[in-house]
């Protein structure tokens, strides 16, 4: 990596008081800067001392990254999809999955030549996991149309982010160069006359301040999922009501993005929008998301139908439908289908993420009174679901033309008649994943001012990098 080169070449011998890097957050990007850091210099014979920083507890840290199933778009050769980066340059409102559930870009503002970059060093990223003790788990997908250049595959760790997080966390505390600072949260950086970034402001689990010096600084700590005065200023109002769909996004707290702010440091992307997922309201775990919409109806408390199931395939329309839940359905949506689709796809991701069984009946009535809604409302919207679907063949492999019309909305592909009991429910409601907009970089990380030059010494990766753009939220 670019960034760790520059940081093992400078090091000087620094004094114990000065750190040769500081690293702000402990997630992925930032947990695999530190890693980087430190065997570069192994490799060079030289001893650099790091101290990474972490807001949360060491049992609830690391943003997003240590809760996510860490669904990644890659092929069996682990390389990229490569029409990645020309679905974000083409996309209006797209969700795609990415290298360490690298998500969202809207209107075609992504720079082009980050992704690029990214396809390029995903399959060196991927074996890098492998040599450090991660298992992939490689699935050929016979049931959802994935839309990827990777042959109806996609990759996954085994064990989820926790084991990409405890596999580099293994090797990190191997070192005797790294200091590790928990429950400690980044407030100030630090800059010397010239305006070059020389360490951090931190405050500490005793609420007192302290500095930590350091020859360069790599802000990794997200977004500002976890700070409601952020969410309301830039998403807007009523985001009070979403819930975090892990527990280390409280960490969140957007500090990266003012610390980069107070500095000059220039804005990349829209803040103005958030990702959010449909998750299983019963849930007991994190991360508990209902993914398979397309393949029944989704109903509102009153029980109509509000939003397309089959506008597109699952990771173009996952999150707008969570969208809606939120904004416009009070945080309150049912996913209903019967036993030929759960035959299909249990056991499987598409369902199987929650850690509860769906509700189930043998009557719609009955799965409706399981659910908490109205027996008969219910039962009226299937079966006028039902009678409204066409003739044509049933195929999950494409955009398949098998549609409803008529109705308000009509459903455009996979109307599949919801007809064969048992019948089967999951009470749902979104919840927030990350925030959009971040601190604009270059290539090799490096923060860039207002003016476009880099800030010596401030480097930003992961979601602070602000590569994603959206406005759908408002």
């Amino acid at each position: 990596m670019s960034f760790v080169s520059e940081v093992v070449s400078s090091l000087t011998g620094a004094s114990a008081e000065v750190y040769d890097l500081v690293v702000v957050g402990s997630g992925f990007a930032g947990s695999m800067t530190t890693l980087n850091f430190l065997e570069e210099c192994k490799k060079l014979g030289k001893r650099g001392k790091v101290a990474l920083i972490e807001a949360g507890k060491e049992g609830e840290r690391c943003g997003a990254s240590r809760w996510t199933m860490a669904y990644l778009r890659l092929d069996k050769d682990n390389n990229f999809d490569s029409d990645w980066k020309h679905e974000m340059k083409a996309s209006q409102v797209y969700a795609c999955q990415g290298v360490l559930d690298s998500p969202i870009a809207a209107n075609g503002l992504a720079d082009q030549e980050y992704c690029a970059r990214m396809e390029q060093e995903v399959p060196i990223t991927a074996q890098y996991l492998i040599d450090h003790g991660v298992k992939f788990n490689h699935h050929d997908e016979k049931n959802v149309l994935l839309e990827f250049k990777t042959n109806q595959h996609f990759v996954f760790p085994e064990g989820g982010g926790h084991a990409i997080i405890n596999a580099l966390f293994d090797h990190i505390r191997k070192f005797e160069g790294v200091t590790i600072m928990w429950e400690t949260q980044a407030e100030h950086l630090l800059t010397q006359d010239d305006g070059t970034i020389c360490g951090v402001k931190v405050r500490k689990s005793d609420g007192r301040m302290t500095k930590v010096h350091g020859k360069k600084v790599m802000l990794a700590c997200g977004g500002f999922e976890g700070n409601r005065e952020m969410l309301g200023k830039y998403v807007g109002p009523r985001t009070e009501h979403l819930e975090l769909i892990a527990p280390g996004l409280k960490y969140n707290t957007g500090f990266g993005l003012k610390m980069g702010l107070e500095v000059g440091a220039a804005v990349a992307g829209s803040m103005s929008g958030m990702h959010c997922e449909l998750v299983d309201t019963r849930a007991t775990k994190p991360d508990a998301v209902i993914w398979g919409h397309n393949y029944g109806i989704v109903v509102n408390k009153h029980c109509k139908r509000f939003y397309d199931e089959g506008k597109r395939h699952l990771f173009a329309t996952f999150e707008m439908i969570a969208l809606e839940t939120w904004r416009d359905q009070d945080q309150q949506s049912y996913f209903v289908t019967d036993k030929t689709i759960m035959d299909r796809f249990r056991p499987g991701w598409v369902y199987d993420t929650t850690d509860q069984e769906p509700e189930q009946s043998d009557t719609l009535e009955g799965l409706a009174e399981k659910l908490g809604l109205d027996p008969k409302e219910l039962k009226k919207t299937v079966d006028e679901f039902n009678g409204a679907i066409n003739e044509n063949e049933f195929d999950l492999m494409k955009l398949d033309g098998k549609r409803t019309t008529g109705l308000s909305p009509d459903k455009t592909n996979w109307a599949q008649p919801i007809n064969t009991p048992p019948f089967y429910g999951y009470p749902m409601k979104a919840q927030l994943t990350f925030t959009y907009g971040g601190l604009k970089c270059d290539l090799d990380s490096r923060v860039l001012a207002t003016t476009g030059v880099p800030i010596p010494g401030l480097y930003a990766a992961g979601e602070l990098s602000g590569l994603f753009y959206n406005e759908v939220s408002r």
